[in-house]
This record gives C-alpha cells, structure tokens and sequence, in this order.
C-alpha cells in the first residue's frame, strides 16, 4: 500500500463473531468479484453515513445472514492498512439471535470451531480479533512472593484460581533467576489445574522447562529484541506500555496484547503521572491488539475499562485475595 492510500481515512466496518451453543464460530467467504475474493470472514459491513455502529452490524447481519435481534458485546475496535485501504473495525461478540443464519447474498457459510479456524484462509489481520476473543477479561498479576509470608501467598492464590475465567503473570522482581523458576513451576502447575494460562516475565528458555503459556515483557525489551523466534507457536507475548507511541510499537514488533498503565495513582509506581479514563482511551486509540487497562483498578471498573475500547481490567491489588 502506497502512502496515499495510508493516509486515506479508515472505512468504519462492523463485524459480528456469532458463537452457537456448540462454541462454533459463523464464518463466511468472500464472493468472485469482491475485495479479499475467497478469503473467509466474521460477518459484517461498511458504515453508513454516520449510522451508530450497533445500527450499522444490525443492518449488515440482517441484510446478509437474516438474523435480528442480536445480543451483542463490544470486543475489540482497531485499525489495520492490509486491504486494498484502510479500515476500522468494530468487532462485537453475539451469543444470542433470533433468525435461521443463512448465506443471503450467494456467500457460502461455515459453522467452525475455534480449533479449526486455522484450516481457513482467513482475511488480514483476523488474529488480532481472534486474540481479543481468546483473552479473558481479566488478568491478574501476581504480588511478589518474596516479599510476603510464603502460607499466606498461596492461601490467596489458591483462592484467586477458584474465583473464575482469569489468565495470570506471575511478577517477582525480587527473585533470581533459579529462585523464580522454581516458584514458576509450582504456580504453572497449580493454575493448569484450574484451567488458568500463566506468562512469566523472563527469558523464553524459562518459559518453556516451566510450560508457561508465554512472556510478559517491557515493551522496551520487545522492541530490542522482537518477538522471540523460538517461543512456541501457541505462546502469548505480551507488554507493559504506558505511552500511545508504546502501543503502536508492540503492535509493530509482534506482540498479542498489552497492558498500558497508569490509569489511576498507584503504591507500586508512586511517581506516575495517572492517565486518566480520557488519557488512556487517548492512548488506547485505535491500535491493532487487545489492550488491558492497569493501575488502581479492581473488579468494578470492568464495563468502563470495556467501554474504553479495553480488553478489561490487569491488576495486582483489585484481584489479590486477603491472605
């Protein structure tokens, strides 16, 4: 794509992620003579005028799959420039509608589980919507062991793993490198049985003799380093930014999500400027993966971190249990 059209203003396009009772995921391909031809897509379409986006997936759903009523959660909204120009998706998850699904305008149609998605040729930039849809809501990062009574820390750990769907980064700056890994290793095995993934926040070696689920990184040492050739292929990479410049930087150099911090003051940073809810989202824009917002957050700020175009809440604090 030439500069030109980079600078072209993104198409709003809204696009529906419907998910049967089976966990299957309704896909659809691209018609001869179409942009992306034979490619397969989540549903949806371009904007209108200035239609409400919750109007325009209406519509589109309607008018191409003959379902109505949908009950749809806001997921992901991101721009990409790997078309034939730029777009900003909106990406909602339905779970509910009324209406037999069909291929309305001649589109064939395929009921596909998450597994098997990788046997499709899918549109560009469809995994960054698949990462949003795989993350939970909520990511939990762990105290330091080292600086609490080891019974009371897996006491509140034991209860966090029980308390429902979570993935987790286990965060001990105070550990070498063998000390961590044998702490590692015990949390892995804990939150496996809990169905609970872990990133961990050293060296990819680490990662693998522990069977994490992937690394937690500065965004410094991601762009340093890029994204980590021998991690293996199911593993997550991800960040911690505080800058809009940050974001655009781990979405360039590979990473699957990000945290960006500070929303509010916080003890384990005392000296960071807060965003803010307007700073964050301004920070947030429109970048191509899934961003979790962190600092003085807690459970109750879970619709508003959404609302901000979030992936939801990472916190340390908000989620840790009484000992």
């Amino acid at each position: 794509m030439d500069s030109e059209q980079a600078e072209r203003p993104p198409i709003d396009i809204a696009v529906g992620i419907l998910v049967d009772a089976r966990q299957r995921l309704l896909i659809a391909q691209r018609r001869p003579g179409t942009p992306g031809a034979g490619f397969w897509e989540f549903p949806g379409g371009k904007r209108e005028g200035d239609e409400p986006m919750a109007d325009c997936l209406a519509r589109e759903l309607g008018e191409e799959i003959g379902v109505r009523d949908c009950v749809a959660r806001p997921l992901i909204r991101f721009s990409h420039s790997k078309g034939e120009r730029p777009v900003r998706l909106h990406v909602s998850r339905i779970d509910d509608w009324q209406g037999d699904v069909a291929g309305l305008e001649g589109q064939q149609l395929a009921w596909v589980s998450r597994e098997a998605l990788r046997d499709y040729r899918l549109l560009p930039a469809t995994d960054v919507i698949l990462n949003a849809f795989d993350l939970p809501a909520r990511y939990a990062i762990t105290p330091a062991h080292s600086a609490t009574d080891t019974d009371s820390w897996w006491r509140s750990f034991r209860t966090l793993l029980s308390s429902g769907s979570m993935m987790l980064r286990l965060r001990d700056q105070g550990l070498d490198d063998a000390a961590y890994e044998r702490l590692a290793a015990d949390v892995v095995e804990a939150a496996h049985a809990h169905g609970v993934r872990v990133l961990v926040d050293r060296s990819v070696d680490l990662c693998r003799a522990v069977g994490a689920d992937g690394l937690h990184w500065p965004v410094a040492r991601l762009i340093d380093k890029g994204r980590p050739d021998d991690l293996d292929p199911a593993g997550l990479v991800a960040v911690s930014a505080h800058t809009h410049s940050d974001l655009a930087m781990a979405a360039r150099r590979g990473a699957d999500f990000a945290v960006l911090s500070p929303v509010a003051a916080t003890t384990t940073h005392p000296g960071a400027a807060p965003l803010g809810w307007d700073g964050w989202a301004a920070a947030r824009a429109d970048h191509a993966l899934p961003v979790y917002a962190l600092g003085g957050l807690g459970p109750d700020d879970m619709a508003t971190a959404q609302r901000h175009n979030g992936q939801g809440v990472a916190a340390i604090r908000g989620f840790w249990p009484a000992g």
